[in-house]
């Protein structure tokens, strides 16, 4: 024993557990049993979760969107491509060489202002030469002749009215039997004459005063015979009804001959001409005056002159160019730069979102934190093709004060991007299109979510888009909206409005 301890201390042993002194097999047995037990509840606690999980993946999912208040615009979107709101090609209307141009590009002008001429010695000429007819036409002694020509014509009236009358005045009937009657008397007094002349038996020669008396007697009846034979063969052939008519037509056309010279009186000393007046000699006064008015428009037809107030965008010709009529060819463009206009092409699906007077917002590449307002006032109402696309054409015109106050100074031909305004609704509620049902047309209803179940309402439906509806009625901010229920029916999942 080790020398150090006490030989009256008394000898101690370990002292060993419970689990120590149980019989060898038994800590083994109970060690298994814990672990079995362990594992056992941890299965239970594993399998109680999973059938929870599975219990709450089995009820309805309700799926919900919150009314908020916001803005809603329905809008069409597209390019546009700078224009002028209004231009004029403009050209000569005669031929010639151009003498004269009073512009160069970019410059302004203002209607009416002279911009290029054309030599005009031709045209001067004939000018000169047409006022000289005129004024041959004119003259004093052309005035006196054709107020002469009215004192012939009235004084062919009267002799054709004369004419008219004795071809009437034949005719009569009763004339002729007075006339004949006439001649038969005195043929009679003829006869008794004759008879007593030859009774005086006074031979060749008159040898007293009753053979001298006789014979003036004889005389005077031979010569009443004579004059009443006349009349009755004039007025027992009365006159054929061609002879009626050609002294009727006579008789008009000296009528209508002093209207006409009266007319050219009237044309030559500035009195009132009617607008149906005829006549050679007013004919050729109107000719005249017409060849004056041709030849000073040809001569006018020389210079060019600017039809409107703008700007000079083409010159297509210079000093000692030959250039035609307008119809073949344009000296120059001229562009009003004042206000606008915007050639639009938008999608073929926004077509019903487009319409006249609609507002337009433009934003030009160029100037992009300039916003340009505008208003839509054309749409062609059939598609066109651009680079392979059918596209909407129409036209927005910028808006005149807004040019006035920010003037717009890019080149026409810049593109732009535009905004059509169909439609805005702002600061209002809002919910997701989903949300809604449709009852019947024009009517609809939403689920509202209240204490986490859906209850139905009726609500007002104003704007909508392919996202959100404009709710004007039956809803609030901030309420809940149902926009769909997962549910399960027959151990499949379906989704319910």
């Amino acid at each position: 024993m080790p020398s150090n301890v006490p030989e009256n201390s008394e000898k101690k042993l370990p002292r060993r557990s419970w689990f120590a002194r149980l019989p060898r097999p038994v800590p083994w047995i109970i060690l298994a049993v814990v672990v079995v037990a362990i594992a056992g509840a941890g299965y239970y606690y594993y399998s109680m979760q999973r059938a929870k999980t599975a219990a709450a993946a089995s009820q309805p999912a309700l799926q919900t969107a919150t009314a908020r208040t916001g803005n809603l615009v329905l809008r069409a979107s597209g390019t546009g491509t700078l224009i002028a709101a209004s231009q004029v090609n403009l050209g000569f209307k005669t031929s010639g060489t151009l003498t004269a141009l009073n512009v160069k590009l970019g410059d302004q002008v203002k209607a009416g202002d002279l911009v290029a001429t054309l030599d005009s010695t031709n045209q001067q000429l004939a000018l000169a030469q047409a006022q000289q007819a005129l004024n041959q036409l004119t003259s004093p002694s052309a005035i006196a002749n054709a107020q002469l020509a009215v004192t012939t014509a009235q004084a062919n009236v009267i002799n054709a009215q004369a004419a008219l009358g004795s071809a009437q005045y034949w005719q009569n009937p009763a004339l002729a039997q007075n006339e004949y009657a006439a001649m038969v008397l005195a043929k009679a007094n003829l006869d008794k004459a004759q008879s007593a002349y030859d009774q005086l038996n006074t031979g060749g020669y008159i040898s007293n005063t009753n053979e001298a008396a006789a014979y003036q007697n004889l005389y005077s009846a031979q010569q009443a015979y004579n004059t009443a034979k006349y009349y009755f063969s004039v007025y027992s052939q009365a006159p054929t009804q061609r002879q009626l008519s050609a002294a009727q037509a006579t008789l008009a056309l000296a009528q209508a001959q002093v209207v006409e010279a009266q007319n050219l009186v009237a044309a030559l000393t500035g009195g009132t001409v009617p607008a149906n007046a005829t006549g050679t000699g007013l004919d050729a006064l109107n000719a005249a005056k017409l060849a004056v008015q041709t030849a000073q428009q040809n001569l006018d037809n020389t210079k060019l002159y600017a039809p409107m107030t703008g700007t000079i965008i083409a010159l297509n010709n210079v000093v000692g160019d030959n250039v035609g009529s307008s119809g073949s060819a344009a000296v120059m463009t001229i562009a009003d730069l004042s206000q606008a206009e915007l050639t639009i092409y938008m999608d073929a699906l926004d077509f019903t979102n487009l319409k006249v007077g609609y507002t337009a917002n433009v934003t030009f590449d160029a100037l992009p934190n300039q916003t340009f307002t505008g208003k839509v006032t054309q749409i062609s109402p059939q598609l066109v093709t651009i680079q392979g696309n059918s596209v909407v054409e129409g036209l927005v015109l910028l808006d005149q004060k807004q040019a006035s106050s920010d003037p717009l100074t890019l080149p026409l031909g810049v593109s732009a991007s535009v905004d059509i305004i169909a439609a805005q609704a702002n600061n209002v509620i809002l919910v997701p299109v989903p949300a809604l049902h449709q009852l019947s047309p024009g009517n609809y209803a939403v689920f509202v979510v209240v204490n986490g179940k859906p209850a139905l309402r009726i609500v007002t439906v104003g704007l909508q888009d392919s996202t959100f509806a404009e709710i004007k009625t039956g809803l609030k901010a901030g309420e809940v909206v149902s926009t769909g229920i997962q549910a399960t029916t027959g151990g499949s999942q379906v989704t319910t409005p």
